[in-house]
């Protein structure tokens, strides 16, 4: 969940809990139906959807995959910072029901598959909690257990506010949304020095090995290539010359279990963090395997998503496990995320639903002299490094706060004297 701002701060009195409905509390606005002509790569506003949530809640920031909108703006359907918006579209699994507080004003428009929730009286009910309220499992279970769709499963305002809820006083909610949301900046912060880490590394790579400007390169003249101009004494080879490549198999679904027995297992995208895997599956069958450090690809939709196994995995059909076999893995993963910076796109600019053993091993790598390598990965080490360090403190926040969320909500009130440390 990215961190919603924090509540003021009360003192506490005695929690009254009250059983209630969501229609007692609030009302859910429905969004406007954009017209999709206008829908851009560019534009003044951006038109926010299902994919702009993560699945815990929060605000996800999808950068340069936004969908932008440069038609004309109905004033009333301009979001506010501070608004509480939530998914009425599984656009994706766990999606359905996450809410997100909006994080500035009048850039974001609210579209038809979001409701905008409007607290009906804010002396009874604090919008923070809610927010927490809604990312809590008894909701979500309640919203798509009610939710239509098959495949695509859908919610509604009418069908929202039937959820049953318990609720404390006004203090005590503001003192849960605190408690939560210090959790929330912690993880925030570490996310924002990930972002600024990651930019320094792509910075770095692409001042080398894009526009090599290297040390050393003025003595350096820039030769043909089969992609380009590039340094003399560098070479063009392919993957599978430099690289182990591992494409996945998926064992029998009867050996896959969710309660730890055997090894993970990653079919696919779907348990993909921003740079490390969340194990969420795991399998009792041997099968083909990623070891830690292994860069996981996706070979099918969408094609060229990346992460990086923390520790051994097996991997299904959907996945290949990329190894550098001189081990120069840090230059690998700056090298391949620059290449496939739009997924489902290999080198030649086509669109892949999936690719073949043959289309990975043909993948063409820019290989520098081995000193040039070393230099560089004397600097990509460190920074790669810090990135793990901080991704796994973010992922015991969040389990610490996964923790707290549902004895908070569901009135343990001992729980309110924790503190973060």
């Amino acid at each position: 969940m990215s961190a919603p701002p924090k509540p003021a701060r009360e003192k506490t009195s005695s929690p009254v809990w009250q059983e209630c409905k969501l229609s007692d509390l609030l009302e859910i606005k429905h969004g406007y139906a954009f017209q999709g002509e206008y829908f851009s790569g560019a534009g003044t506003h951006v038109v926010l959807t299902p994919g702009n949530f993560f699945e815990e809640g929060g605000f996800k920031d999808k950068s340069d995959k936004e969908k932008w909108y440069d038609g004309p703006v109905p004033p009333d359907f301009v979001l506010n910072q501070g608004d509480l918006i939530v998914a009425m579209t599984e656009q994706g699994e766990g999606l359905l029901g996450s809410s997100a507080i909006i994080p500035r004003s009048g850039f974001y428009l609210h579209n038809q598959r979001l409701g905008l929730v409007q607290v009906r009286d804010d002396s009874k009910v604090d919008k923070y909690f809610l927010y927490y309220l809604f990312n809590s499992r008894p909701v979500r279970q309640q919203i798509r257990g009610s939710a239509s769709g098959t495949k695509v499963r859908h919610t509604s305002p009418s069908r929202i506010a039937e959820v049953k809820v318990s609720v404390p006083s006004l203090p005590i909610q503001r003192r849960i949304a605190g408690i939560l949301s210090a959790y929330d900046e912690l993880i925030e912060n570490n996310q924002r020095r990930i972002r600024i880490l990651e930019e320094m590394a792509r910075a770095l790579y692409r001042e080398w090995f894009v526009h090599f400007r290297f040390p050393g390169h003025e003595k350096v003249k820039l030769v043909s290539s089969p992609i380009g101009p590039i340094p003399q004494g560098w070479e063009v080879k392919r993957l599978k010359d430099v690289c182990r490549l591992t494409m996945g198999q998926s064992p029998k679904s009867e050996f896959y279990n969710d309660i730890g027995k055997g090894q993970p297992f990653h079919q696919g995208v779907s348990d993909f963090g921003d740079r490390f895997p969340t194990n969420r599956l795991f399998c009792t069958a041997e099968g083909r395997v990623a070891e830690a450090g292994d860069i996981l690809f996706s070979v099918r939709a969408p094609v060229g998503r990346m992460n990086i196994a923390d520790k051994r995995i097996i991997i299904g059909r959907g996945l290949s496990a990329i190894r550098h076999k001189d081990n120069y893995q840090a230059l690998l993963w700056e090298q391949l995320r620059d290449r496939f910076q739009k997924e489902d796109m290999m080198g030649n600019g086509a669109i892949f639903a999936a690719v073949t053993k043959e289309d990975m091993q043909g993948i063409e790598l820019i290989c520098p002299p081995d000193p040039i390598i070393r230099d560089a990965t004397s600097h990509f080490v460190p920074i790669h490094a810090q990135i793990a360090i901080l991704s796994n403190q973010t992922t015991n926040l969040r389990d610490t706060r996964d923790l707290l969320l549902p004895r908070l909500l569901s009135g343990e009130t001992s729980s309110l004297r924790c503190q973060t440390g």
